[in-house]
């Protein structure tokens, strides 16, 4: 083959354009990790699985100060009872749902900015596969 049908074959072949591309997804990549990031510590107290630190505290603090009798039948509450309150608690304290909502909140959000790292480390990775066989092609054209 020819000098001048090889260079052809090499311009078409587009590489600069590939590697602009390989760029740009890895900036994309970088910034979807970083935004990841800055999400999970500025949410840190409401990540966990179960009760989060922050829905861990508010019980806590509930669980400290429970009512020493039973509203409806005003006999002192007993351990089960105590209990029932504490659960009861989940939905009836704002601040408890509050924080239960959030937590949600923030695991929904976490899960969508897992979703983008890994769509921008396929699109990475796709652009590295045709990076490698273009690659190739160019090692065949050489021989």
């Amino acid at each position: 083959m020819e000098i001048e049908t090889k260079l052809e074959i090499l311009k078409s072949m587009d590489t600069k354009a590939l590697i602009a591309k390989l760029h740009q997804y890895e900036d994309e990549l970088q910034k979807a990790m970083m935004a990841e990031a800055d999400f999970k510590t500025q949410n840190h107290g409401y990540l966990g699985s179960g009760d989060c630190q922050e829905v861990k505290r508010i019980l806590a603090e509930l669980a400290a100060a429970p009512p020493e009798t039973n509203g409806a039948e005003g006999k002192k509450m007993t351990i089960a009872d105590k209990d029932v309150w504490l659960q009861r608690q989940r939905t009836e304290n704002k601040e408890l749902a509050d924080a239960i909502a959030k937590q949600r909140q923030v695991a929904f959000l976490i899960d969508d900015h897992s979703i983008k790292v890994d769509m921008a480390k396929r699109r990475l990775a796709g652009v590295i596969a045709v990076l490698g066989l273009k690659t190739a092609q160019v090692n065949f054209l050489a021989s």
